[in-house]
């Protein structure tokens, strides 16, 4: 809800964290999974998309409760993601291979897990995998979370894009309380706003129902594409203006007066509504149709998202989500729009782990059983029409010196 704040457990930088097993975040294109490798991991399904890993100089281990090979893993947490619409297959690909009880005989699992997901696939989940509890973390406070663990820890997380030489340029880090105040473009399916003024406040001030999904769903109907990795590939090599309207074909050269050079986009598939009738959607390349799909969506979330800067006196904008992952063309998109629009006041940064700050959140949650069991009994109240406002008891956290 616009306006709503939110306040969050405080992770104090001298204490020692324990962390869970996994933490997951179902959204509505994708599911993100943040986990430790098992004992005897088996090949991951072919729709798995990515798989990467956190540096080891975060401090972060499994706890010693479980059953993993610590001078393997030594802190390391595996990122994948998956389709949103295979997730059902997923789960009994885990409960297949038990993955859920390879962390350790004698521990019930705890799962936590966040997003819209965490509501839609709770059935499924308690069917395939027996004795797992869910814990249904917030959305909004597992993404702060997650950010704010990597900006308090993570030595090499930020980054800027320099769109002129295409180079991708890291950000020396800052003593955590310096990060503050900032604001968070979330870009998943849509688009949330965050402004976060300090460790444990943030609020929504705004958002975009045109996001990730919107670009993945008008690509697939606009051309025979069937998976992202293509929709990658394409945008790289595609020529935007074979379709777009820029102000070179308004006006034949740059608009000055304006501040307009020639190669601005206009109109996004302005060139396509002024082409002759007889020209049919299949003479348009698909790289192309990607590619100014790309710039359209991140023109405008880029807009939004200058324009909440200005509104706040906020010069530190962050984009996340899985949206950005496309990669460099979306950094440079993005970058180019922010300081064009700021006058060169404001440079856009980009994270190392973005798309997973929300499992990144719940794995470090780590909730406990009698938390769970809370949440349980506030959901059972709240079925029987109880006025009462659930609570939620203190979580400590124990932390682990990482050197």
């Amino acid at each position: 809800v616009r306006g709503c704040t939110k306040q969050m457990i405080s992770n104090e930088p001298e204490q020692k964290i324990s962390v869970a097993a996994f933490g997951v975040d179902i959204g509505g294109s994708m599911t993100k999974l943040v986990y430790f490798r098992p004992p005897n991991p088996p090949a991951l399904p072919s729709y798995v998309l990515h798989d990467k890993r956190v540096p080891t100089d975060l401090p972060m281990k499994p706890e010693a409760s479980l059953e993993i090979d610590s001078t393997k893993l030594d802190g390391i947490l595996k990122f994948i993601k998956i389709p949103s619409a295979r997730t059902k297959e997923f789960l009994h690909f885990i409960r297949d291979k038990a993955l859920h009880l390879q962390y350790g005989p004698q521990r019930q699992p705890i799962l936590p897990i966040t997003g819209g997901g965490a509501y839609k696939w709770e059935k499924e989940i308690h069917e395939n995998l027996k004795g797992v509890k869910i814990a249904q973390l917030d959305e909004m406070e597992m993404l702060i979370k997650g950010i704010n663990f990597l900006l308090e820890y993570a030595k090499k997380e930020i980054f800027t894009y320099n769109w002129e030489r295409k180079k991708k340029e890291f950000e020396p880090k800052l003593s955590f309380p310096s990060y503050f105040p900032y604001i968070l473009v979330n870009i998943g399916s849509g688009v949330s706003i965050l402004k976060v003024d300090g460790p444990n406040s943030y609020q929504r001030i705004s958002g975009s129902s045109l996001g990730g999904g919107t670009f993945w769903g008008l690509c697939k109907l606009l051309t025979d594409i069937k998976n992202f990795d293509e929709v990658k590939s394409l945008s790289q090599a595609g020529n935007h203006h074979n379709v777009d309207l820029i102000v070179g074909d308004i006006y034949g050269m740059d608009y000055t007066k304006l501040g307009l050079k020639s190669d601005i986009i206009a109109s996004s598939f302005g060139r396509v509504a002024t082409e002759l009738e007889e020209k049919k959607s299949s003479d348009y390349r698909p790289e192309d149709v990607v590619r100014s799909l790309l710039f359209m969506i991140a023109n405008n979330i880029g807009q939004i998202a200058y324009l909440n800067a200005q509104k706040y006196g906020i010069n530190r904008l962050f984009f996340a989500g899985g949206f950005i992952q496309a990669g460099p063309y979306l950094w440079s998109r993005f970058s180019y729009a922010i300081q064009f629009w700021s006058k060169g006041q404001i440079e856009p940064f980009f994270l190392l782990h973005d798309g997973y700050l929300g499992a990144l959140g719940a794995i470090v949650t780590n909730p406990t059983e009698a938390s769970v069991k809370l949440m349980e009994t506030s959901e059972n109240q709240a079925q029987l029409g109880s006025s009462k406002s659930p609570s939620y008891p203190d979580q400590n956290f124990e932390f682990d010196d990482f050197e």
